[in-house]
């Protein structure tokens, strides 16, 4: 009858030997399955996560939270030649643009007519050729004219001499202070002008904010200008 062989064990190796290599060999198995599992990128590194299933956070808990803003302040006063042009380029008058021009053009022609009317022809109502001649020249006189006259002794009544104290931020522009203080939003809804060294801003309840280039320091002059354009849109011809 034959015998069962023994397991055939390397030369000069010792059960309790390989029993410790085996050990060896899985301690490093497992460490290597760790290794890998570390290296698997968590689900909230993702850069595709939108977010959608955290937790919002209510207004009082944000402010706890927020980032305060950096504002560059400036003060300065309004001369009454700096009025005039901003009162000149609001919406207070329609004495620009156009809008101005056509209406001009149109009574020029009308006048003209009226006046060659008169003087060639013998008719019985030549005396109203002459009077609405003459009518449509004064109106290109007041339309052009006594707005002008106007905005001039307005602008000398509101430069006043008072300082103007504003802090623009880069989503916002915080003027004046305590009951009269209020706000422009940079949200991209007010619109903006640029003339004779004037920055204009008119916000939708056509509130208008006027600032001299020449009140900015040259260190921030390009930032101010480029949150001020960045928040707004051109403004557009009436």
């Amino acid at each position: 009858m034959k015998q069962t062989e023994d397991p055939v064990q390397p030369v000069g190796c010792s059960s309790t030997e390989l029993e410790e290599q085996r050990d060896e060999q899985l301690i490093d198995d497992i460490s290597h399955e760790l290794e890998a599992l570390d290296n698997i990128p968590k689900i909230t590194d993702n850069p595709d996560w939108d977010g959608s299933e955290s937790e919002l956070v209510s207004d009082d808990d944000a402010e706890e939270y927020e980032i305060p803003e950096t504002g560059i302040k400036i003060s300065y006063s309004l001369t009454p030649e700096e009025m005039y042009k901003c009162l000149y380029h609001s919406r207070l008058y329609k004495t620009k643009g156009s809008r101005a021009v056509i209406q001009s053009i149109v009574f020029a022609l009308a006048g003209t007519v009226f006046l060659l009317t008169y003087f060639f022809t013998d008719s019985q109502y030549n005396q109203y050729n002459l009077f609405f001649g003459i009518f449509c020249f004064l109106m290109i006189a007041v339309t052009g004219l006594v707005p002008r006259f106007h905005m001039k002794s307005l602008a000398k009544i509101m430069a006043d001499g008072k300082t103007v104290d504003a802090e623009i931020y880069p989503t916002h522009i915080d003027i004046g202070k305590d009951d009269g203080a209020w706000t422009i939003e940079l949200d991209g809804k007010a619109e903006i002008a640029e003339f004779d060294g004037i920055i204009m801003i008119y916000t939708d309840n056509e509130q208008g904010f006027a600032i001299p280039e020449r009140v900015i320091e040259p260190e921030v002059y390009n930032e101010i200008k480029a949150i001020l354009f960045s928040g707004t849109m051109p403004e557009e011809n009436s």
